[in-house]
């Protein structure tokens, strides 16, 4: 009789753990590689939301975490992104947002400088926002 409910409860672990594992692999987090996390402040941030794409050179190597506005009421909002741990971020780097398809969808594409210095983990990169493709139409007729 204890038998059947050791084999009930292991069930119930296994099937939390698959479980705990699908919703992360859902959105987008791997529970099996370590992320560096970093900052950056922007005035608008134009259509980026979480779990957007963190791009170097086109490679994704990471995505947006969480956008909140900065306690100091100035109405800026601060971005906070993972990166792949083996990826090294130079001091003086650009993270910018852009448009990465036609669709208007946004993304942030990290800017390396060549620096010999790195960021730390957890520090704040200079942000910037690239023009859209409406903006960048408008201007060329105007």
């Amino acid at each position: 009789m204890n038998s059947k409910y050791v084999r009930l409860g292991f069930l119930v672990v296994v099937s939390s753990a698959i479980l705990i594992w699908g919703l992360s692999y859902l959105k987008g987090k791997s529970l099996f590689k370590s992320n560096n996390e970093y900052h950056a402040i922007y005035e608008s941030i134009d259509g980026l939301s979480r779990s957007n794409d963190v791009l170097v050179n086109g490679y994704k190597v990471g995505q947006v975490t969480d956008i909140q506005f900065l306690p100091d009421n100035s109405a800026r909002l601060l971005v906070t992104f993972t990166v792949d741990n083996t990826i090294k971020i130079p001091v003086n780097s650009l993270a910018q947002i852009i448009s990465s398809d036609i669709m208007g969808n946004r993304s942030i594409k990290l800017e390396l400088s060549d620096m010999d210095e790195y960021h730390n983990v957890n520090d704040t990169l200079r942000g910037a926002i690239e023009a859209d493709l409406k903006e960048q139409v408008s201007m060329q007729v105007l």
